[in-house]
């Protein structure tokens, strides 16, 4: 056990103590806010290029988000809605896979101009700030899924790429015959194609209409069941080589960190010592048949019950002190009016016991000695 440090010790200051912890809360923090970057276009990415915010959005309108790192059961009992596709990795089978089930009414939203299910391309636009400079693109829009929205103010971020609409396409934004958005018809589908995620990175998602045009494709309704691929995804197949700890989302993994770093914390200030161990006078437990014995040493070794007498009563005073909590030096009376308040001993008894009255025969101090068996058992009993 540890006492308060002396004036003059060589003990850890608090403050100094509470200074380290807190260094070590705010390395924490800092090390798990590290955690929300990652590659451009990632949908758990904070960063000017990510696409948190766009989770974000779709979360608040109320679509079903599942950000994913393989191609989802598009035959399964609960499809997606919608599949948001920012690089097309996919493979053969897997390319048959979505147009099945584009046909069957699905909504695939693709912004990577390689992917075989854009048009052909038809030029580049460089950065604008407001639609029609310096590219000079018209704001015309054929999408009906964007009616009632300002097609003007769509500001792609850095640009982005035109597409040539195929024969009975809509299209939207668009300048000497190409188009930055074009929605194609397949079935009971649509395949929309962006010339680019230049509208749906966090850095423009709040600019102009980007917002409610990424909303009218990605979470058109309430309940829309939205897919969102990560960049480089592993698709259905993939995957086979990987480890359990790759498998481990980094969400969970922040979580494990946060919990690390609150145990090694909680550990520092539990094993904090503000001054040097001091030796301590621990109690011994005397079973009654052992005390009348011990009484019998006494009273052979002294040749007087007085002395024996004494020798108990002093050390009954030490073991109420420390049972009760009230200072080793305190008085009688202290000790028998809190062992009175705090057990069913009798004042009487307990004054009896304790006071210094003269003890002149063997049987008064046997009698002394079954008195304080009784109040020990008691004591213990009820404290």
């Amino acid at each position: 056990m540890s006492a308060p440090r002396a004036a003059g010790g060589g003990g850890v200051q608090p403050w100094l103590l509470g200074g380290f912890i807190a260094l070590v809360v705010v390395l924490g923090v800092l090390a798990v806010g590290a955690g929300s970057s990652g590659p451009p276009l990632s949908p758990s990415s904070d960063e000017e290029l990510g696409t948190s915010a766009l989770v974000a959005l779709a979360g608040d309108l109320g679509a079903e988000v599942d950000v994913a790192d393989r191609l989802p059961d598009l035959e399964g009992p609960e499809p997606p809605d919608v599949v948001l596709l920012f690089q097309d990795l996919l493979e053969e089978d897997q390319t048959g896979e979505v147009e099945d089930w584009v046909r069957r009414g699905g909504v695939l939203v693709v912004t990577d101009s390689l992917s075989s299910f854009a048009p052909a391309e038809s030029g580049f636009f460089d950065e604008v700030s407001e639609l029609g400079t310096p590219a000079r693109l018209t704001a015309a829009c054929e999408i009906e899924a964007l009616d009632g929205i300002d097609a003007g103010g769509i500001e792609p971020h850095n640009g982005g790429l035109l597409y040539q609409p195929p024969v009975g396409s809509a299209s939207c934004v668009g300048y000497a015959g190409g188009a930055y958005i074009v929605a194609t018809g397949d079935g009971d589908g649509t395949v929309v194609a962006m010339g680019g995620a230049g509208i749906l990175v966090n850095a423009a998602l709040d600019e102009g209409e980007n917002a409610p045009v990424a909303a009218a494709f990605l979470a058109p309704q309430e309940g829309t069941r939205l897919t969102v691929l990560e960049p480089g995804f592993l698709g259905s197949s993939g995957g086979d080589g990987d480890s359990l700890v790759d498998l481990i989302s980094p969400g969970v993994k922040r979580g494990l960190l946060q919990a690390a770093l609150a145990f090694a914390v909680y550990a520092l200030w539990r094993a904090r010592r503000l001054g040097r161990p001091v030796p301590e006078r621990q109690p011994v437990a005397v079973a009654g048949s052992e005390l009348v014995a011990a009484v019998g040493n006494l009273l052979d070794r002294s040749r007087s019950p007085q002395h024996a007498a004494a020798l108990l009563q002093a050390d009954l005073r030490r073991f109420l002190a420390d049972r009760l909590g009230v200072p080793a030096g305190a008085g009688v009376d202290v000790l028998v009016a809190v062992a009175a308040e705090r057990t069913s001993l009798d004042e009487a008894e307990l004054r009896k016991a304790l006071a210094p009255e003269p003890v002149s025969s063997d049987a008064a101090l046997a009698d002394l000695a079954r008195t304080i068996d009784r109040i020990r058992e008691e004591v213990l009993a009820h404290v």
